[in-house]
């Protein structure tokens, strides 16, 4: 294998797994340094679902995001949306432009998704501003993006709002070989993890769903997002996720005045509604959070071999300090 002689390109820039400060980040994106809190910063949680009978229908859990990102391009706050849609079984990013292409990405798969390849792939229009809905690694590289000095050489400029997902991982593409021994990819409608003790992981097709035992799945779960420390998708607007034990909801974290505003204006229309989330549904989500980013730290010190290396991550040291005590 030759060696790269480049010294600076976009490939090494964009990439947060070549490095991210994270106090930087935070700073652009939030005004104030990064406080390693569980949930990242926080204007308001609550739960929420969607007004709309035909989005519910075919949504993962409460029809959130598709409700949001069809408010934020009725509204003119984007005029595209980069998200995630099955294709004969398989997701795939696709930038739409109106609702009914927004109803057409419902539901999750769990396969790994390249939304920013679509991302980068869009051409914009004329003040073409877009929006963007992805997991964890991804906000985290639209957020990182921003800091680059070669930032101009992408869309990030154009990019006007961004919609996390919670995430604890992610499949490869490899996982595509076990499904197809339960169902013919063009048939699947969506995939979920329905929560402990059940221990399986649920395929719908139209007319079933098939539960494949957990230990059949994880050995498809990359190795990279055993090093992700953020469950809740922190760099972002707004982040999404189900709300457990409260079927057909989401669980809704509002991080910005513009993810606020989104949210408002959802829910003034008759779209959205929302009410308080549980102390013990919250209290859960903190401590999930709180596990997701020990577990990472741990990981990063095992592969390092010390404290003070991190790898790709940049972090404050009593951060470190805090998250893994006597460790």
């Amino acid at each position: 294998m030759d060696a790269c002689p480049v010294t600076e390109s976009r490939c090494c820039q964009f990439c947060p797994q070549m490095g991210v400060d994270l106090d930087l980040v935070n700073r652009t994106l939030f005004g104030v340094a990064y406080s390693g809190e569980p949930m990242g910063e926080v204007r308001e949680v609550n739960i929420a679902r969607s007004r709309e009978a035909k989005i519910r229908e075919r949504a993962q859990y409460g029809g959130t995001v598709s409700t949001l990102i069809r408010v934020a391009l009725e509204s003119g706050l984007i005029s595209t949306a980069v998200l995630a849609k099955l294709v004969e079984g398989v997701p795939q990013g696709v930038a739409v432009s109106s609702s009914r292409e927004v109803l057409d990405c419902c539901g999750s798969s769990y396969l790994v998704c390249p939304v920013l390849e679509a991302f980068h792939r869009w051409q914009p229009e004329d003040n073409g501003r877009v929006g963007v809905v992805g997991t964890p690694c991804q906000t985290l590289a639209l957020a990182h993006l921003r800091t680059c000095s070669l930032s101009a050489q992408s869309n990030v400029n154009r990019l006007n709002l961004v919609i996390g997902l919670f995430c604890t991982w992610a499949l490869s593409h490899r996982f595509r070989k076990v499904l197809e021994k339960w169902a013919a990819l063009p048939e699947i409608r969506k995939t979920d993890i329905p929560p402990p003790p059940a221990s399986v992981f649920h395929v719908y097709t139209a007319d079933k769903c098939i539960s494949i035992p957990l230990d059949d799945v994880r050995p498809f779960v990359p190795p990279a997002c055993a090093l992700c420390w953020d469950m809740t998708s922190e760099m972002t607007d707004i982040s999404v996720g189900s709300a457990e034990g409260i079927e057909g909801w989401n669980t809704v974290i509002i991080r910005s005045r513009k993810g606020q505003e989104l949210v408002r204006t959802a829910v003034s229309e008759g779209l959205l509604e929302t009410r308080e989330l549980p102390k013990e549904s919250l209290d859960h989500l903190m401590e999930s959070a709180r596990l997701k980013k020990r577990r990472a730290l741990q990981n990063l010190v095992r592969k390092s071999g010390r404290r003070e290396d991190l790898l790709h991550l940049k972090l404050k040291r009593e951060i470190v300090e805090r998250i893994l005590g006597s460790d």
